[in-house]
């Protein structure tokens, strides 16, 4: 009898570790996860939710979606796939809630600043929606929606403003905005007004490219103040 015992145990630990690198291995092949024993899944659980999201209805996302954070908490992006499990699940003030607690711990996800960014938009909420295109602009400056986004807030009463407060605030991306936001709008007065606000603010421009950005705004025929592109 105890032998037998001990033979299911050595089973049980074999069943257990196959399932595991199982499960560690639906990270790079996410078909395994469905193979994966539901209560062993871990880095399985996030195709499975992110499937359930994208091709079942709105409640077995959502259940989908939850298991997931409670098994994996901290990450802001299982957050957000809870937040739009819950919006597809006719449920707006989960969805709310979620997302907000989403926000508060993810950056430096593209997707979560995209949709807080329209949000704020939508809401003529400058001041958010600036700290969110901000976000993208550090994180990621190559987003697809980058161009639409900045365009957008820039063409906001004092969304400029709001812009060149985020600009005034961090070295990581003011000379990146320089060289690639001309390159996004065709409101040159609105992106120079910007720079202008964040030069006075006190943002650290590189000087070699604000005086490029100067001079191809004044090729665009914008009026520059004497001065206000100073490097200092």
């Amino acid at each position: 009898m105890i032998r037998w015992l001990w033979w299911l145990a050595l089973a049980g630990l074999a069943l257990v570790t196959v399932a595991a690198q199982l499960d560690r291995a639906s990270l790079v092949r996410p078909e395994l996860s469905a193979i994966v024993p539901g209560p062993l899944r871990s880095f399985a659980q996030v195709p499975m939710a992110m499937v359930a999201l994208t091709t079942q209805d709105g409640s077995a996302a959502r259940e989908q979606a939850r298991i997931l954070v409670r098994r994996r908490p901290m990450p802001a992006e299982y957050l957000f796939a809870l937040s739009m499990a819950e919006l597809r699940g006719g449920d707006p003030e989960a969805f709310a809630a979620t997302f907000r607690a989403a926000s508060t711990r993810g950056w430096r996800f593209a997707p979560l600043q995209v949709t807080a960014a329209r949000a704020a938009l939508d809401n003529g909420d400058a001041t958010g929606a600036a700290n969110r295109v901000a976000a993208l602009w550090a994180a990621e400056p190559g987003n697809p929606a980058l161009a639409q986004l900045t365009g957008r807030l820039l063409a906001m009463p004092r969304g400029p403003e709001a812009l060149a407060i985020n600009l005034a605030g961090t070295r990581v991306w003011p000379d990146t905005f320089l060289v690639q936001a001309p390159t996004m709008s065709g409101d040159d007065a609105a992106i120079l007004q910007t720079v202008v606000a964040a030069r006075r603010a006190g943002a650290a421009f590189d000087c070699v490219a604000l005086e490029r950005f100067g001079t191809l705004m004044a090729e665009r025929g914008q009026a520059i103040r004497p001065g206000a592109l100073a490097c200092r």
